[in-house]
Parts: structure tokens; sequence; C-alpha cells
């Protein structure tokens, strides 16, 4: 009884904090838009910054000022299928590159910087993705090629998915979410040539954005080969919206759905947030 009521607790947090109001202010506006290449430092096969000596050979403050935030978070990624998106994961890739683990302490959010890494990752991933790909494609199978391509970068880490979503989920980080949650709609509609300078603009991104979270929650019970259901769910939830974008008030009862779909998957996996 205890465990429901803070989880319904929490969930009454969530949906207010996924109100359209805050959601529509993480939206950048066209005249504002600027997204950058990958803001992280190149590295090598191993996660360590290119041209660096062997960490042993070097003094524990040396170490130190050379793990750079970038290269240990990388290197962590290939430990989240194991111990999850956790301090654990960061502290084992420190370890991992000759670091003393202590060096997780560099990461005070914990898993929650973990998935704010990943998820800034994939968008700069995204364009490079998709490149070439969307020739001769109308608008509206555009989007469905960018969604389901930014969908596939999480099929790697699917089976801990639904811990990352606790974790975006608590409060504290619910502003990250949201933000993250606003460039990967907004990244989607660029690449597949959108110009628009009106509302229309936001209600595309508000449209979209409840059609991506249903289907990245689905996807994470997804058991058929190649994600075959997620892509016909996919497909369902585009003829939902009849046309992306196209009413405000449809698009802002999928991003209220979208969200009350999380503290219910969560709940049935007996998640605690």
């Amino acid at each position: 009884m205890m465990h429901r009521t803070r989880i319904a607790r929490q969930a009454n947090t969530l949906l207010s904090r996924h109100s359209s109001a805050l959601f529509v202010k993480t939206l950048i506006p066209p005249t504002a838009r600027a997204f950058t290449a990958s803001a992280f430092r190149s590295t090598d096969a191993s996660g360590q910054a290119s041209g660096a000596k062997d960490p042993k050979d070097e003094t524990p403050k040396a170490q130190s000022a050379k793990a750079t935030p970038e290269a240990i978070l990388k290197t962590a990624m290939t430990f989240v299928p194991e111990y999850g998106w956790t301090a654990t994961s960061i502290a084992k890739a420190a370890e991992s590159m000759g670091y003393p683990p202590i060096l997780h302490g560099m990461f005070p959010g914990g898993g929650a910087d973990l998935i704010d890494y990943f998820l800034q990752d994939c968008l700069n991933r995204l364009p490079l993705e998709l490149e070439g790909r969307m020739e001769g494609l109308n608008t509206a199978e555009k989007i469905k090629l960018g969604t389901l391509t930014r969908l596939g970068m999480i099929a790697p880490y699917i089976d801990r998915w639904p811990e990352a979503l606790a974790i975006m989920g608590q409060p504290s980080n619910v502003p990250m979410s949201l933000n993250h949650l606003a460039k990967i709609v907004d990244e989607i509609w660029h690449l597949a040539g959108d110009t628009s300078a009106d509302m229309n603009w936001y209600t595309k991104r508000a449209s979209l954005a409840g059609v991506y979270t249903t289907t990245e929650l689905y996807m994470t019970t997804d058991k058929t080969p190649n994600y075959q259901a997620t892509q016909k769910f996919l497909e369902r939830r585009f003829e939902d919206a009849a046309a992306v974008g196209d009413a405000t008030n449809h698009a802002l009862q999928l991003a209220e759905f979208g969200a009350k779909s999380v503290l219910g998957l969560l709940a049935s996996k007996g998640i605690r947030m």
C-alpha cells in the first residue's frame, strides 16, 4: 500500500510537470534554433582521449585531469546492459580506463548524467544515420523514418530502458527529460524539411512528441523480431493523429497519454520512483 501511495504521489507530480505549457517552453523556436555538431571530444576505441598517454603512467591528480567526463561516459555505455543506468556503470568505466573508480564522483547525478549523455549523443548521431535516406520520400514518410531511426538507437539498451524512464521521471530530472524530448521531435521535423514559422511549428512537435513517447513505451514490451510490432504500433499512432501536427487538442491529448503510459508501465514492472 505504501508503495502504491508513493507511485500515485509521484504520478501526480510527473503529470503536472508534463503539462502542455511546460513542454512548449522547452521547444526552441525556429529563429533561435542552433543545433551544433557533437560538443564531445573525439575518443579512440577504448574511450580514451586521442593521443593521451597510458593513464597508469600518470599520477592520480594527472589521471583525474585527463579523465574527461565525455570519455568516461562514452565508455560507461558499454557497462549499461550489465549494471544499468547507475553510478556503478560509471565507476566500472573509469576503472577499465585505468582511472580510480572513485572518479564516478565527477557525476553527481549518477544515472541521470549517463542518460543525459546518451540522449545528447543520439541527437548528434541522428543526422548522420539519416543522411541520404530521405531522398524521394514525402514528409510523412520522412517523419516515420526519422522516428523509427531514433527509436532504434534505444534497442541495444531496451532491457534497461524502463530503468532509464524511471530516472527521467523523477521530479528533479523532468526538465532534462522534456528538454531532450523537445530536441528529438524538433530535429526529426527539421531533418524532414519543415520550414514552418507559425503556430503549426509548435503543434507539429507536440503531436510528434505524443506519438514518439507512446511508441517508445510500447517498444519496451515488444518481443517480436526486429520490433515488427513496434513498427505497426507506430503506424497506428500516426493514423490516430490523422495528420502529424494537425490538431492542437489532439496533440496535447497524445502527450498526456504518453505521460500516463510512462507511469503505468513503470508501476506494472514494480519500479519505484
